[in-house]
């Protein structure tokens, strides 16, 4: 087998592993017998269960994370186009957390051996609301807005979008009601009226990206 095949074929057998024991459940002996070579050739490619861990793991992790976040809301032109890109976002972070939710907790978990992960993922989250928040501050319309917090607001966002990716099934309904109570909920009154007079949202749909084309996994939470 070509080398870099070699490598991606330890990549996915080490991310099986390391899924079903744990770091410290498992040893670099495990991912060789997993993938049918010997320990050695393992440590040769690798150096060291640490660095595996972080390949396997937590790189796939951040890039999944980094596609996401750094998408972000568009602002929109009127106040009904700000509501549903705003659908759209969350909708495909909810998305993400139920496909792929596992690879998240099962990182998250080895945070007492990798402080520095657990560090690096919340910049990430920091980052993305800072810009998010600074983005709004410069296009909101104040006569439809009223003065909030926008970092708040898209923390909220973020964490209910997070539970409705938890709670199985299609999220879509759960990420609706989410988007119509918080962006109703920082309307001014004009704004909502401008709002209702748009009529109801055009059909919801998943963003078309690669990552609604996943098939939840069956054991995914």
């Amino acid at each position: 087998m070509p080398s870099g095949q070699r490598r991606n074929q330890l990549v996915t057998k080490a991310q099986e592993a390391f899924l079903e024991g744990g770091y410290r459940g498992t040893t670099t002996k495990d991912v060789a017998l997993a993938a049918g070579v010997s320990e050695a050739l393992v440590v040769k490619h690798f150096g060291s269960k640490e660095e595996l861990f972080r390949q396997s793991m937590v790189d796939p992790l951040l890039g999944m994370l980094n596609e996401v976040l750094h998408k972000g809301p568009a602002v929109g032109v009127d106040v009904a186009e700000r509501q549903q890109t705003l659908f759209d976002f969350y909708y495909d972070w909810a998305r993400v957390i139920r496909t792929e939710g596992h690879l998240l907790w099962a990182v998250l978990r080895e945070a007492q051996d990798f402080p520095d992960i657990a560090a690096t993922i919340a910049g990430l989250f920091r980052s993305h609301v800072e810009e998010v928040a600074a983005m709004l501050a410069q296009s909101v319309d104040r006569e439809q807005f009223r003065e909030f917090d926008m970092e708040v607001a898209t923390y909220m966002g973020l964490g209910a979008a997070t539970v409705a990716g938890m709670v199985g099934g299609n999220p879509e309904a759960f990420v609706n009601e989410i988007v119509d109570i918080l962006f109703r909920g920082v309307l001014t009154p004009a704004g909502r009226i401008a709002l209702d007079r748009a009529g109801p949202p055009r059909e919801r749909a998943a963003p078309a990206n690669k990552m609604d084309r996943r098939q939840p996994k069956a054991d995914a939470l």
